[in-house]
């Protein structure tokens, strides 16, 4: 930071404002941020050479692309494999996965729910998430968002804001906390959790005021806590529902996390 003070003397007699400093600090400390995420996104990688490292990142940004494009969220049970041999094909993709998780949901669910008993959050979470994969697995996927977005204000409310009951409907400490992750803390790592907290900090919890945003949010097929909760649109489809599993498995994690930093730093 030391180029930014010598900038900032340099600048203040010549009658540059502070507060212009001030956002060019920000600013600064913003890109920074940003290349200390990027090195967390490529730490889970194994690097043998500098042919090897290109390929991996390449490979990895792929997935990442491909998964927005085609409108899922990652999840650490997707087949990349499989999906590595569709990667330049969005349709071939969504129909693999909505393929996987129809043919392979009992696994899946076994799965989600072992990795779920570990996670640091209380039993009516854990009761509500396998409540909403059930319901999920019956094909009531309209029910799926409408059970998972309050249980995400629920338990932040608890856990993060001491109970308090006004004030929190968009979790601004959940998606600033959950910023602060390393993005090798959750799964999937990577760039891939960089994709969910993206979605978490730019889509989840946008307001929805005008016709326009309406029809863009009603457009995408990962669901938006406003719309759902207004009845401003209908999430109905497996891919909807499993968006919203995809997204609440990635924020209980975080929120487990969270706790448990919180507590080492309380007892050191």
């Amino acid at each position: 930071m030391k180029p930014l003070a010598d900038l900032q003397r340099q600048l203040q007699p010549a009658g540059v404002p502070r507060f212009a400093l001030d956002l060019q600090e920000s600013a600064f400390r913003r890109i920074i941020q940003s290349q200390a995420r990027i090195a967390e996104a490529v730490k889970p990688l194994q690097f043998g050479s500098v042919g090897t490292a290109a390929r991996q990142l390449a490979r990895h940004a792929r997935r990442a692309r491909v998964l927005d494009e085609a409108g899922w969220l990652p999840h650490h049970s997707m087949p990349f494999a499989r999906m590595e041999e569709r990667a330049g094909d969005v349709g071939a993709v969504h129909e693999l996965l909505c393929r996987h998780y129809e043919e392979r949901w009992s696994d899946v669910c076994r799965d989600i729910e072992a990795r779920l008993k570990e996670y640091n959050i209380d039993d009516e979470a854990k009761a509500t998430f396998v409540e909403a994969m059930n319901a999920h697995e019956a094909g009531f996927y309209r029910s799926v968002c409408r059970v998972l977005m309050p249980e995400i204000e629920r338990v932040s409310r608890l856990e993060l804001y001491e109970g308090r009951l006004k004030g929190i409907s968009s979790l601004p400490l959940l998606r600033k906390l959950a910023g602060e992750l390393p993005i090798t803390a959750v799964e999937p790592g990577g760039f891939l959790a960089w994709n969910l907290f993206r979605r978490l900090s730019e889509h989840l919890y946008e307001d929805v005021w005008d016709e326009d945003s309406r029809r863009r949010f009603a457009e995408d097929p990962v669901p938006n806590r406003h719309a759902a909760v207004h009845g401003l649109v209908v999430y109905s489809s497996t891919q909807n529902s499993l968006n919203a599993i995809f997204m609440v498995d990635f924020i209980f994690q975080a929120i487990g996390l969270l706790k448990r930093m919180a507590s080492d730093q309380t007892t050191n």
